[in-house]
Formats: C-alpha cells, sequence, structure tokens
C-alpha cells in the first residue's frame, strides 16, 4: 500500500472533487485534465477517456513529452499486461530525451507493473535502470520512490541490514533542503498550497518504513521508537489519506507486540485494524493470521483456532500473490497443533502447504537470497514430511484386512457415485428454485392477532421489544446461545420466552434460533465476497454453529441443500 500511495502521488498532489462531463472534459486545460485525472484513477473507462484526451492533444501538437504523460496515465489505467505496452510507449518516446520526469518514470511504471505480477526479477531490473535515469537528471522524487521499492523488498526477501542502510540513506535525501526545493519547483502551481502535507505524509512513510526494517531486524526497542514518530506525525496529515497511514501503523504495530508476546496489545491494534480494513477493503488474512496466533499464545487456543483457519481458507482460495516468509508461521502453528492431536494427516496436510509456500517464495525471491531458502528450508521439510508418512504407513499398515473388501467397496461405490449423481441433478434444482425465489433472505415471522396466553399484555410486548434488540444486535451468532440464557438476558423466565416464541413467531426456540443463523448466513453468502471464501468451518463458527457438522445439517434442513453445493454453485455463477 506504501509503494502504490507514494507512486501515485509523484507528480500529483490536488485534485478535482467533482464529476465533470464528456463535453466539460474536453474544455479542460492540460493540468486540468490531469488532476482530474487522479479523481477518476480508480474508474479505468473514466481515468483512460481523460488519458486519452490528453494524448490526442500532444499528438496534434507534437508535443513528445504531452505525448508520454498521455501514455504513463494510459498504463495507470488496465491490467498490469496492458499497462506494460503503454509503459514502453513512454520508454520509446523520451528515451533520447533529458526530461527530468523521463524515460524514469516509464521505467519506475513498468517494473510496478511487473511488480503487482509477481514477477520480481524483471520488476528489480527495470527500477535499476529508472534508477540510474534518476540520478542523471537529479529527480530525488524519483529516487525516493525507487529507494523505497529496493528498501521494502530486502527487508521482505533480502538482507534485513542492508535494507535498513538504505532507507537511512533515503530518508537523509528525504529531509533534505535540497529535496524540498525540488519538490516545490517540479510540482503545479495549482497544487503547491498541498506541499507541506505531501511531505508531511512522506515523512510520516519513511518513518513507518524505519519501524518495518528494525522490526524485521527483531530490534524491538528501535521498532518502538520509529512507530511513535510516526504515530504523532499521522494526524497532521491530508484526511483522505490518513486511513491507509492509520492502517499500515496498525499493522506494523500489531505484529511488532506480538513478536513482544504482548498478546492483548497485538490484539488491541488488530482489532483497530481490522475495523479500518473493512472501509478500505483490505487484504484480511494477515489480519486473522495474527490475531490467531495472539489468542492460541495467550491460551484461548479454540478462538486462535478459528483465525487461524479463516487465514487458512483464504489462502486456499488462491490469495497467494501476497504471500510472505513469515507466512509459514500459520503453517507451522497449524502442524503443531495437529502433531500434538498425533494426527499424521493433517501433518502431511500442512507438511505439504508449507512446500507450496517454500515454492512460490523461491520464486518471488529470485535474485535475492532464493538459493538459502532452496538448500534450506525444502530438504527440511521433504525430510519431516517423509518421516510423518513413514508414521502414516505404519498406521495404515493395521488396517490391511480391509482389502478383501475391495470389489464389495467398489461396487457400493459405483451405487453410490450414480446416487450422487442423481442428488447433484436434484440439488442443482433446489438450487435454482432458491435463487429464484423472492425469499432469499429468511425472515422471522410474528402473529398479528393475539391470544390468551395467560400473561399479560404489556410483559409480551415487553418480551417482543427485547426479542427484536436481540435480532437485531445478531446475539443470535453467540454459540451459547439457549432458552435460559436467553430468557436471564430478557429478564423473563424460560416459560413465558417459549410461549411468546411459539405463538408470535410461530416456532419453538430450536427453530427461531435456527432461522436467524439461516438467514444470516444465506445474506452473507450471496453479498459478501469475503464470507464467500470461508472454508465451511469458518462460516459455522461465525454464524454460532459449534462445529461444521452441525451446520451443514441446519444447512440443509433449511434449503435441502449441502453449504458446500451451494458455495461452489454461487461461486461458477459469479465467473
Amino acid at each position: 500500500m506504501y509503494l502504490k500511495s507514494i507512486l501515485i502521488l509523484l507528480f500529483s498532489v490536488t485534485v478535482y472533487s467533482q464529476e465533470l462531463s464528456n463535453i466539460e472534459l474536453l474544455s479542460l486545460e492540460d493540468e486540468g485534465l490531469l488532476e482530474y485525472f487522479e479523481t477518476v484513477r480508480h474508474d479505468s473507462l473514466k481515468a483512460s477517456f481523460v488519458a486519452s484526451i490528453y494524448l490526442q492533444r500532444g499528438r496534434q501538437r507534437g508535443d513528445t513529452i504531452m505525448m508520454a504523460r498521455g501514455f504513463d496515465r494510459l498504463s495507470q489505467s488496465f491490467s498490469p499486461y496492458t499497462n506494460i505496452k503503454y509503459t514502453d510507449s513512454v520508454i520509446a518516446l523520451t528515451a533520447s530525451s533529458n526530461h527530468i520526469s523521463y524515460p524514469a518514470f516509464g521505467y519506475i511504471l513498468k517494473a510496478y507493473n511487473y511488480d503487482r505480477l509477481d514477477q520480481f526479477n524483471k520488476a528489480n531490473k527495470y527500477s535499476y535502470i529508472a534508477y540510474d535515469h534518476a540520478m542523471e537528471v537529479d529527480n530525488m522524487s524519483q529516487q525516493l520512490y525507487i529507494l523505497e521499492t529496493f528498501i521494502f523488498n530486502k527487508v521482505i526477501w533480502g538482507n534485513k541490514k542492508e535494507a535498513l542502510a538504505l532507507q537511512q540513506k533515503r530518508h537523509k535525501l528525504l529531509v533534505s533542503k535540497a529535496y524540498f526545493k525540488k519538490l516545490y519547483k517540479a510540482t503545479r502551481e495549482s497544487a503547491r498550497d498541498s506541499i507541506d502535507g505531501y511531505y508531511t505524509e512522506q515523512k510520516t512513510y519513511s518513518y513507518l518504513s524505519f519501524a518495518i526494517c528494525h522490526l524485521y531486524l527483531a530490534q524491538r526497542d528501535s521498532t518502538q521508537y520509529y512507530l511513535d514518530i510516526a504515530k504523532d506525525l499521522i494526524g497532521y496529515n491530508r484526511p483522505n489519506n490518513i486511513n491507509a497511514m492509520k492502517s499500515l501503523y496498525y499493522e506494523i504495530s500489531m505484529e511488532h507486540y506480538y513478536f513482544k508476546k504482548d498478546y492483548a496489545t497485538s490484539l488491541k491494534y488488530n482489532d483497530s485494524l481490522l475495523d479500518l480494513s473493512v472501509s478500505l477493503n483490505s487484504n484480511f488474512r494477515n489480519i486473522y493470521f495474527f490475531k490467531g496466533l495472539s489468542l492460541y499464545d495467550s491460551g484461548s487456543y479454540e478462538l486462535g483456532l478459528k483465525y487461524l483457519n479463516k487465514a487458512d481458507s483464504v489462502f486456499d482460495t488462491g490469495d497467494r500473490i501476497n504471500v510472505q516468509q513469515q507466512d509459514n508461521l500459520l503453517f507451522e502453528k497449524l502442524k503443531s497443533h495437529y502433531i500434538s492431536l498425533g494426527d499424521y494427516k493433517n501433518q502431511i496436510k500442512y507438511l505439504n502447504k508449507q512446500l507450496l509456500l517454500d515454492s512460490l517464495l523461491t520464486n518471488k525471491t529470485l535474485g535475492f537470497e532464493s538459493d538459502v531458502m532452496r538448500k534450506i528450508e525444502t530438504p527440511m521439510l521433504l525430510k519431516e514430511k517423509q518421516e510423518v508418512e513413514i508414521k502414516l504407513a505404519s498406521q495404515i499398515k493395521k488396517n490391511r484386512k480391509r482389502i478383501i473388501y475391495i470389489v464389495l467397496i467398489f461396487g457400493i461405490f459405483t451405487a453410490l457415485l450414480l446416487c450422487y449423481i442423481y442428488k447433484q441433478n436434484i440439488y442443482k434444482k433446489r438450487y435454482h428454485q432458491l435463487l429464484n425465489s423472492q425469499q432469499n433472505k429468511l425472515e422471522v415471522t410474528s402473529q398479528s392477532q393475539q391470544s390468551d396466553l395467560n400473561i399479560s399484555e404489556s410483559l409480551i410486548q415487553d418480551i417482543l421489544k427485547r426479542l427484536e434488540v436481540f435480532e437485531k444486535q445478531k446475539k443470535y451468532l453467540q454459540t451459547n446461545v439457549s432458552l435460559q440464557s436467553l430468557s436471564k438476558d430478557l429478564q423473563t423466565n424460560p416459560n413465558y420466552l417459549s410461549r411468546v416464541i411459539n405463538f408470535n413467531r410461530d416456532k419453538n426456540f430450536s427453530q427461531y434460533l435456527n432461522d436467524l443463523r439461516m438467514g444470516y448466513a444465506l445474506e452473507n453468502l450471496q453479498e459478501n465476497s469475503t464470507f464467500v471464501k470461508y472454508s465451511i468451518k469458518a462460516i459455522a463458527l461465525e454464524c454460532g454453529y459449534r462445529n461444521a457438522t452441525s451446520f451443514s445439517r441446519a444447512f440443509y434442513k433449511q434449503t435441502g441443500l449441502y453449504p458446500s453445493f451451494y458455495i461452489k454453485q454461487l461461486n461458477k455463477n459469479k465467473k
């Protein structure tokens, strides 16, 4: 997030705040077009339209630099592969120029898009070329950005001490008077009023970068020192960028306090990060990961496993672009858990995930320290896997008598397969019927007429009002809800509560509770893109069920479908 933010801000500080029509766009001055581009950069259609207008003006005037600016905006509007083609146009147009920004910025954008494709080797290559060009024309802003990419890659994948040395060099350049003068001179006049805010933002990120370097060097006091400086500066940053900075600050703090074994403080920052990440649409895997680690290591094993499984389920969906070395902690923790249970199958499962992670990391770290991982990590994991497989084989050997039943089992399997195909067809019909039904969201019904329940009307109404609060606050998602516990919370007795629910909700307490949970599950599966990525176990726990089995059973009873089948069909329809 840090690198992307700096890239966006390299040449623009202020933007328009209003939507403009196509006619209004055509009437804008050149600088106005560039400023408006920043407003709509996240809308590829609008952004490319604005960039195309600017590019066409450059072509009409025969202005090479103007054309390059048009192409560089286009290279920020599409998928990485398409963007790279536009960066090549930027580079080709300005290859022989001695411009303050080009061709360096073309190489920066090219490296950035290769980084998005997880091709570190190429990203690193073009970053070095960009740096050489930036040094030739003394473009300090570009030097700062490129140095930050080197620092980030080294601190995550390479030599941490070298990363810190580069950060010290970068910060010295950032706080120099020469840089501020160049920044002011290079900034468009319309944006100069925001330079102080932008400069404060850069310094804040720099101190956070110091914190990251010291975090990965396990230098806790230094990490805390730079976190404190950044915290004091965050409040002085521009409102539209504060949340992104807070998010980075919370994430570093969360990890920092976890490794200090201050799990309570780590969880505090984890909760703050989770609240903020909902609005920022961040990657939740790392959040669930560290929440699970802190809870598990502090003794809350069941709840810790819940969040570790959530992080694991996100990884299983294919979210593997942003993997890091420390992600191995997740699989190591889960593997250790199953070792303690003597569960060889799950040990092998997470050993395989560690090997997969190792392979992914080896590709990512090519050019940094991949040889170290390949020569140490992989053989160790393979040896461990071999030992577990031997134990598992020994366990299987004890059940060899089952071989005589192979033919019988095959016949049963064939019958079951045919039955399965038949049921799948039925399930598909039920699935489409469920989607086509207007009652996609289960509702708790109530009766309008009154009846003699031998309870005063005022008490009935009071219980109903409290039930509404219970439903609105979604307290039914708690796993320990019972008739007795709810009646206690509502300050009534179980008998009255049961009779009111039976008459006014037209169902017994168990049905009432299950309908609420099923309604929540169906709503989130259809509308929440993150929720649908969870494992069945994680969804079950989220909806208040004690295990996946009870959830699946309740889901089937309510819909006539198993949740695994329903989720699979939802994902197919979204493609």
